[in-house]
């Protein structure tokens, strides 16, 4: 049996801070960063995930398919 579940991730960027890694990611184009933040989130949750299936052998919860929204 599988059961899905949708989620929505929504990132915001500090406008006022003078990191470096918050200039680079303004100097990205709109395609480029919403391309980088997926994978990004997408890796996150991953690992969230896998250290929380860790023990379980009933059910298992994973990352099937990534969108851009």
């Amino acid at each position: 049996m599988i059961i899905k579940h949708i989620i929505e991730l929504e990132t915001v960027i500090n406008e006022n801070s003078d990191e470096p890694s918050v200039l680079a990611i303004k100097e990205m184009e709109e395609q480029q960063r919403q391309q980088f933040f997926t994978e990004a989130a997408t890796s996150f949750i991953a690992g969230i995930l896998k250290d929380a299936n860790e023990g379980h052998s009933w059910a298992e919860i994973r990352v099937v398919d990534k969108e851009t929204v």
